[in-house]
């Protein structure tokens, strides 16, 4: 073999070994649970600039005093900082009253003193609807695209956002956990409906990417408060217990899952770093390494089996399928693109799998047979529907979309038209 040869091969070797070590390196990193984390949420990644400023929401596109700025204290002691942004028509009509409003600087510590609260519980002959958001992980409340999705989602009549950073993120306090963001979403759910007095039947749940799993994870808790897929042997889950007293079930109008994921071991068996390179792919070989480090993970979020459980709790309790009005409640819809380069469309046919697989009861559903099995989606058609309604089962639609992206379809139509759809039960 030619020297020249020889000494780029020793090269390509040396080269290779130092990738390998470094790739080694990482993912016994990974195996820290607070770097595991730092990676998952990213907490710590946000586009805020010098100078910009999250209380000033009109710097982010909106009209002023629309956004009102507030804080929360959850039962463990973390204060979250949240977001209520006001409808257009509710905006529009009462403007004047709005700029003339004293602020304080900064958010409000007591979101009650705000006329946005007035508004927002006025006992009018058409009372306020609002959607609760979860946004995905890096960040805060205003990154990205989510304030196009609080304006597209204002439009609505009389529908007020609510949304929060969950701890660790923008300006709220802690550091995220699994059993943290539960309780964040859980605080911020009940303050909606008990200092707010709205009734579950005017609330709809939209999370994102991340979100999905909170999101997820309030169905279950509230529908199913002892379930054992909601642990409560944290120190802020426990504290979440102790604050809540014995909690009634309930179901909301509507939970919306948009670029849901299966579960966090799962979605990394596939995710692709940047949408581009597969953080797992050099350990396919060796299954059981792969299988390793998932196994690993502190915070795995079960989307797929928090779903299942609480289709078949609410199926065991069909009258949280009704609320006091007589509409029905609490259907799940998920919303997924084929573009998705982050979390594939296929961990939302893993999802179906998981709730309507072998064994369970088949349904009545759109596009296919009757009273036959559910023939979950998998988007190699393209763009999808598959309405799944069962009798004393909270209804199931999934629907797989052509464009979108990961991020950017949180901002569709497809959304708007979901959260509508389970405000006025727009199914059939």
């Amino acid at each position: 073999m030619p020297a020249a040869a020889s000494s780029l091969l020793r090269k390509a070797a040396f080269a290779s070994a130092i990738a390998v070590g470094i790739y080694g390196l990482l993912l016994g990193a990974l195996m820290t649970p607070s770097i595991q984390r730092f990676a998952l949420y990213a907490h710590k990644i946000n586009t805020l600039f010098a100078g910009d400023d999250l209380n000033k929401p009109e710097a982010f596109g909106f009209a002023k005093h629309q956004v009102t700025p507030f804080n929360l204290k959850t039962p463990d002691g973390e204060t979250l900082y949240g977001w209520h942004v006001l409808p257009l028509d509710v905006y529009a009509r009462n403007e004047k009253s709005l700029l003339a409003e004293h602020r304080p600087h900064g958010p409000y510590e007591d979101f009650r003193e705000s006329t946005a609260f007035r508004l927002l519980t006025a006992d009018d002959a058409e009372p306020a609807r609002v959607v609760v958001t979860f946004h995905g992980n890096a960040g805060h409340v205003a990154q990205g695209w989510r304030t196009d999705t609080y304006r597209l989602l204002a439009t609505q009549p009389n529908t007020h956002v609510l949304t929060i950073d969950y701890r660790g993120f923008g300006y709220s306090s802690g550091s995220p956990t699994e059993a943290g963001l539960v309780t964040d979403g859980t605080t911020l759910i009940d303050w909606i409906l008990k200092t707010a007095n709205v009734p579950p039947e005017r609330i709809t749940i939209v999370g994102q990417s991340l979100g999905t799993a909170v999101a997820s994870a309030m169905a279950l808790h509230y529908a199913d408060p002892a379930s054992e897929l909601i642990p409560s042997q944290s120190q802020e889950l426990r504290a979440l217990s102790t604050s809540e007293g014995k909690l009634q079930p309930t179901t909301f109008a509507g939970v919306i899952l948009v670029a849901p994921f299966s579960s966090l071991p799962s979605l990394m068996l596939t995710y692709r770093i940047g949408g581009f390179l597969p953080f797992l792919l050099p350990l396919r070989p060796f299954p059981y390494l792969a299988g390793l480090l998932t196994s690993q993970m502190v915070d795995k979020w079960l989307t797929a089996e928090r779903l299942e459980a609480y289709y078949d709790a609410v199926g065991v309790m069909p009258q949280l399928l009704i609320g006091a009005s007589g509409r029905s409640m609490g259907s799940v819809q998920l919303v997924h693109s084929t573009r998705d380069m982050d979390i594939p469309h296929h961990q939302t046919s893993m999802i179906c799998r998981r709730i309507f697989g072998q064994g369970k009861e088949p349904g009545v559903y759109e596009g296919t047979e009757a009273d036959g099995p559910v023939q979950c989606v998998d988007g190699s058609s393209g763009a999808t529907v598959l309405d799944v309604k069962a009798q004393g089962r909270p209804r199931v639609r999934f629907e797989i979309i052509e464009y979108g992206g990961h991020n950017r379809l949180v901002t569709y139509s497809n959304v708007a038209v979901a959260v509508m759809r389970a405000f006025e039960d727009l199914f059939d």
